[in-house]
């Protein structure tokens, strides 16, 4: 299969999301504008062009991309409203491709000791770097995976939010009627985790991505202390989707009777509770935590008489038994099981660099032996940041490294803010490791060696 960039996105066409994109901004700032309110409208954003070329030969250009961020704000007396548009042009794949994203649009309403929030927003919890443990709320666009910025992966949910304050602690809750599936890549993408499927077996993928569906309700809740300088804590409650999909398998008959592997996305809905927090030791040490117990998620299991037969090439007698496995399956080799996930991490101040380490492990509760995935999966993450030329060059990196998969991800960047409101970034995304066994269980970075790239920003902000 080749690999494509944006498998199952419709064709876009210049002038309808052209016509698209100035209609929403038209519209935005007619309902921002009464005249009964106090203040002016507000606009900033961007415009960035962004270029991502492989690492390896043929060094092709992997993403080429446009973007232009409007964001539009209107205080009144007891409020603000605040849109946020994203046009984007990905020229690496269509010179005429244009899309637009609503990225945020809400009103916000400031009350006596309450403050309510209508509309889609982007919501932030958690604290982890490299992995999702509380921070769930969103939806993510993993179509593109690491070529755009982790804020821009961030798909806004359209949610009622209200928080009570109580001195300088408070308690937040989130409602929405609506699910809207996490974007994902389709299985002859090339950052589709092809470890869990056949490579070479004609594949159909049926997936929830579209528009959002009425009547799937969700509701969070978290209760934030900050009543002491030294020490904040998170306290969780949701009854929400995760945000990353399950995959169904099972076979169908395609043209001339050829068997066709059928992948089926779906997403796990259930209780999660959770902590996120940090305590100050000293003034330069700060102690980070953070963990979260899921209900139940889905995990991908295959049989024992399965795992030994090649699937790219069975036998006659393989295929027999592949069939009327297959034939006999009625979950979709899914299992559901309760899992917890946990992160104990350190922040530091060194030589005038920020260094931040955490360590992370994701358990399966009730394991049982079929499970593909590992009982206990434990991962660590290396963040440093520092600022010199009075805050014009910044050097940062982001760092995961895998113990059970010896996979590693690396994302080193330097940053330049000259004037004029430009800035230059130069960076990489660089992934490797050991090969894995078929149906290996987790998402191998070394399957995306290939796809290591190194990218260049240029963005003018306004």
């Amino acid at each position: 299969m080749q690999a494509k960039n944006h498998p199952g996105r419709p064709t876009r066409r210049f002038l309808p999301n052209l016509l698209f994109f100035f209609s929403a901004v038209m519209i935005s700032v007619v309902l921002i504008i009464p005249h009964t309110a106090s203040g002016q409208i507000e606009y900033n954003g961007f415009i960035r062009n962004y270029n991502a070329l492989q690492t390896v030969s043929p060094n092709d250009l992997l993403i080429g991309r446009n973007r232009l961020r409007l964001d539009l704000s209107h205080a009144f007396d007891r409020g603000e409203v605040v849109v946020s548009n994203d046009l984007q042009q990905l020229y690496s794949s269509s010179f005429d491709s244009l899309l637009y994203r609503l990225r945020e649009a809400y009103v916000d309403l400031y009350l006596k000791k309450s403050d309510l929030r209508i509309g889609r927003q982007l919501v932030t919890w958690g604290r982890a770097d490299g992995t999702f443990i509380t921070d769930i709320l969103n939806p993510l666009d993993a179509r593109e995976f690491l070529t755009q910025d982790l804020p821009d992966i961030k798909i806004g949910v359209t949610a009622f939010s209200i928080t009570r304050y109580f001195g300088s602690n408070y308690l937040q809750l989130i409602a929405t009627p609506l699910f809207h599936a996490s974007d994902t890549p389709a299985p002859d993408d090339r950052w589709f985790p092809r470890s869990f499927f056949p490579q070479q077996q004609a594949t159909r993928f049926i997936n929830r991505s579209g528009d959002p569906e009425f009547g799937d309700f969700q509701l969070a809740g978290r209760w934030a202390f900050r009543s002491n300088i030294n020490f904040d804590l998170d306290l969780l409650l949701n009854y929400w989707h995760y945000p990353t999909p399950a995959y169904g398998k099972s076979l169908d008959t395609g043209p001339a009777g050829s068997p066709v592997f059928v992948i089926r996305e779906q997403f796990d809905k259930g209780l999660m509770t959770g902590y996120s927090g940090s305590y100050r030791l000293t003034d330069r040490l700060i102690l980070q935590s953070e963990a979260a117990f899921y209900q139940r998620r889905s995990f991908d299991y295959l049989p024992d008489n399965l795992r030994s037969i090649d699937f790219e090439n069975p036998t006659p007698a393989e295929q027999a038994l592949i069939l009327q496995e297959f034939n006999q399956n009625t979950d979709g080799f899914l299992t559901e099981k309760p899992w917890a996930i946990a992160m104990i991490g350190l922040q530091t101040e060194l030589l005038n660099w920020t260094l931040r380490t955490q360590l992370v492990n994701e358990h399966i509760i009730d394991y049982r032996e079929v499970i593909l995935q590992q009982r206990n999966f434990p991962y660590a993450t290396l963040w440093l940041q520092r600022s010199f030329a009075r805050d014009r060059w910044e050097m940062q990196g982001l760092a995961r490294y895998n113990f059970e998969g010896k996979g590693f991800w690396f994302n080193p960047e330097l940053a330049y803010s000259g004037r004029d409101n430009l800035k230059a970034e130069l960076g990489g995304q660089l992934f490797g490791g050991k090969s894995q066994e078929p149906f290996y269980g987790h998402l191998s970075f070394s399957e995306f060696a290939s796809n290591s790239f190194l990218y260049f920003n240029l963005t003018f902000y306004f």
